[in-house]
């Protein structure tokens, strides 16, 4: 009898030498009594078998694997911070984790068994949203972002950021994973920022209104005060004693004016509001004007005043009445600081090429350390005893808008002192530019104007009764044939009955404003106007030379001021 071989092919090499070893640790009882090809055969099927044993205790082992790393990926599925589902191609549900279910507000279980659409937890409103975006995913086979918001049964709505991208399930079918953030608290803290960021607009615009209305109701009863104190003072026969009181009322009427303008220049800056017209101006020319202002009151406290203008490069580029401004608020400063018969000491120098410094000092009461490193804060004030030796007082906020001016030109504006009864220094520095060839425009000037008054016709519109009589007697006392009107209806029936040669109008009317009486007046019967306001911003005047008006005064205004912008209308007419 034939005996046939059994061949036995092991899966590899070292599994065949591995099952070997194990057998020669332990041979078999019965080798001796089979004959050498049954041997043969039977060592194969044990090497066999061993190599089975081993394969299956490595699949066993693989499977152990297997099965943990799937319940890691089903922990980390489930416990991730983020919701994650998985949808097929008609949008239905086929896959969530807690957190997605949660944010669909479903059953875990429910949504994994159950075919459910996710377009039906989204928001009506985004709808449309949510359906491009799956067909932009679709499209690009990147992933794709969108925010939109899911609505529960029960109406409540849960922010979320969407991202989904295409995958490939088992089977070679297309489905798409979503990752869902919910953006819900962040969206609730950005809507509270955007209320707060309007309530804060909002209650910056408010400020800018109550002072502008401040403005308004403060400037109005000082005009026909300062008209008549004019006039008063102008009055031939008057004696010296009547004078110099006219003159302190004036001097009084004008800081309260400041105080004003003071309040609005605030208001300006810590808004960030404040308005530069800039231009190639000449610093020694804005000191010299600043020092007439206040040569009065140097004068009148017997100061020794010394200007060195050395400066071999005086041009900057720089708001003209602005720097006339700070110029006028530190000289004000020095001299209300200094006792009679100081000195105060103003001079310029060039210590860098492209570079111009403006000193002031005085030998006035000093400031001390503590004072130096507040001086410029808003509402600062000195020490009280200081305020009763110079007579001080004021809001405190000259300095500070002096810096937030100089600052905003790009300058720089500094205080010095070696203390108390030792005088002070302050420090303007401002980068120059070239010096122009043609002529600067410079600050405007009371520059003569062709005099024409008499059969000037006027026709004057004011609110105010006391500012309406006293400006309306004083223009006529200078030869204009005047007619007043209290409200834009008086102004209309008088330009009906009555031609005129000009406007002269305050802008907040009670029936109208003065703007589009302007107009009105200005298409019917070709006239031009000059404005009168307690309102003075830079927004003010840009809308009054919109509507037409030729000048933009802002109360308290005098007769003579008055006078001069009328004789530039007119020279702008002739």
């Amino acid at each position: 009898m034939k005996t046939t071989v059994l061949k036995l092919t092991p899966a590899n090499a070292a599994l065949r030498r591995t099952a070997g070893d194990r057998l020669r640790g332990s041979p078999p009882a019965d080798e001796a009594l089979s004959p050498p090809d049954l041997r043969s055969a039977l060592g194969e099927l044990r090497i066999y078998e061993a190599e089975l044993e081993i394969q299956n205790e490595e699949l066993l082992e693989s499977r152990a694997r297997i099965e943990e790393s799937q319940r890691k990926y089903f922990r980390h599925f489930d416990l991730a911070p983020v919701g994650l589902i998985r949808l097929n191609l008609k949008g239905q549900i086929l896959e969530a984790n807690i957190l997605g279910a949660q944010m669909l507000d479903e059953t875990r279980t429910l949504v994994n068994t159950v075919p459910r659409t996710f377009l039906a937890h989204v928001a009506p409103e985004s709808h449309v949203v949510f359906q491009q975006h799956l067909e932009s995913a679709l499209a690009s086979g990147k992933m794709e972002t969108c925010e939109l918001s899911l609505r529960n049964t029960a109406g409540h709505e849960t922010f979320v950021r969407i991202q989904s991208v295409v995958s490939h399930s088992e089977n070679d079918e297309k489905d798409f994973y979503l990752t869902l953030t919910d953006l819900t608290e962040r969206r609730e803290i950005e809507q509270k920022l955007e209320l707060q960021k309007a309530l804060a607009e909002a209650a910056v615009n408010s400020k800018e209104l109550f002072f502008g209305m401040l403005s308004h109701e403060l400037r109005n009863p000082l005009t026909p005060l300062v008209a008549l104190l004019e006039d008063l003072a102008a009055e031939p026969g008057r004696s010296a004693k009547d004078r110099t009181a006219l003159a302190i009322m004036r001097r009084n009427l004008d800081l309260e004016t400041h105080f004003i303008d003071d309040l609005l220049d605030l208001t300006r800056v810590t808004s960030g509001k404040l308005e530069l017209h800039r231009e190639t101006t000449d610093v020694h020319l804005c000191l010299q004007q600043a020092v007439e202002i206040c040569q009065l009151e140097i004068d009148a406290k017997k100061l020794q005043l010394a200007i060195e203008l050395d400066a071999p490069r005086h041009f900057v580029d720089a708001d003209a009445s602005r720097l006339q401004q700070i110029f006028w608020n530190l000289i004000k400063n020095a001299v209300k600081f200094t006792p009679a018969g100081g000195r105060i000491a103003i001079e310029t120098r060039s210590d860098e090429p492209s570079r111009l410094s403006v000193k002031f000092h005085d030998t006035g009461v000093g400031i001390d350390s503590w004072e130096l490193s507040h001086l410029f804060e808003p509402f600062f004030q000195v020490q009280p005893s200081l305020k009763q030796r110079t007579g001080g007082g004021g809001l405190g906020l000259g300095l500070a808008i002096c810096k937030a001016i100089t600052e905003a030109h790009g300058g720089r504006l500094t205080a010095n002192s070696a203390g108390l009864g030792k005088g002070a220094t302050f420090r303007f520095e401002l980068a120059t530019v070239a010096e122009p060839h043609g002529e600067l425009r410079g600050l405007p000037t009371n520059a003569a104007a062709p005099e024409r008054r008499e059969g000037l016709r006027l026709l004057f519109v004011e609110d105010h009764d006391d500012t309406r009589e006293v400006l309306a007697r004083l223009l006529s006392r200078r030869g204009y044939c005047v007619e007043a009107a209290r409200n834009a209806q008086e102004a209309r029936s008088l330009s009906s009955r009555k031609t005129f040669d000009l406007l002269v109008s305050d802008i907040a009317l009670p029936d109208a404003t003065g703007c589009e009486l302007l107009k009105e007046l200005g298409a019917k019967h070709r006239l031009s106007g000059i404005a009168m306001s307690g309102f003075g911003s830079d927004a003010d005047v840009a809308q009054s030379r919109a509507a037409g008006f030729l000048e933009h005064l802002v109360k308290p205004i005098d007769a003579p001021a008055l006078d001069a912008a009328i004789q530039r209308a007119v020279g702008n007419l002739a």
